[in-house]
């Protein structure tokens, strides 16, 4: 399944809340943030891969534009 999410509000949380339910009986989740493979788990944990969170369009963002 594919979510969009528009840019113009912070749904984080509802993008959260979404995926966990989702993931409420298995599978993984991807975002368009990191080349991670995201379990419930770490969602739910806020858990950290290569300094990104899950859905971390902030992070990104940040280390997009220092890259720059």
């Amino acid at each position: 399944m594919q979510v969009d999410v528009s840019g113009r509000v912070d749904g984080t949380v509802e993008v959260r809340r979404l995926t966990l339910t989702l993931l409420g009986r298995g599978g993984v989740a991807m975002d368009d943030y990191s080349d991670h493979v995201w379990t419930a788990e770490q969602i739910a944990a806020d858990a950290t891969v290569d300094g990104l969170r899950f859905f971390d369009f902030t992070g990104h963002y940040e280390r997009n534009r220092l890259a720059r």
